[in-house]
């Protein structure tokens, strides 16, 4: 079975691909933890890869600065979908002309990155989240 990245390097690369995408958004934006979860098993994995692996996957809110946190028009889906298009990020979900539009791009280690907007009627609110590969804990299989 092949090594893969440890549990704590995931995290560390979830977090930056969020931190990355942040950084690409309005002055005054924050953002706020909504999910974590450093090691949900790997129950569906997409590489047919064997059981007992693990995945990293982190949520935030992304807040605006302005009308109490909410946003009045879509500043954070257009900025992100320019960004991991320099980046060479490959789209696997465009779903942008939907009611509550998502996009969600893989980088080349097979990490996912997406975007989401829920329509609350006189405003917007978004999530970003990041989510590794599956994972060996720590690398490698535990020892049977």
């Amino acid at each position: 079975m092949q090594p893969t990245e440890t549990q704590a390097t995931a995290i560390e690369r979830v977090e930056k691909l969020i931190q990355d995408a942040y950084a690409q958004l309005p002055a005054g934006t924050t953002l706020k933890d909504d999910y974590r979860s450093n090691e949900a098993a790997c129950d569906d994995p997409t590489d047919n890869g064997p059981a007992g692996r693990i995945i990293v996957e982190h949520r935030h809110w992304v807040v605006s600065s302005e009308s109490f946190g909410a946003w009045k028009t879509d500043q954070v889906i257009p900025p992100l979908v320019a960004y991991w298009q320099q980046q060479g990020f490959e789209v696997r979900h465009d779903l942008r002309d939907r009611p509550d539009p998502r996009y969600t791009v893989e980088n080349a280690d097979g990490y996912l990155v997406s975007v989401r907007r829920y329509d609350r009627g006189a405003s917007y609110e978004f999530t970003l989240s990041a989510t590794s590969p599956c994972i060996w804990r720590n690398g490698t299989p535990n020892p049977q």
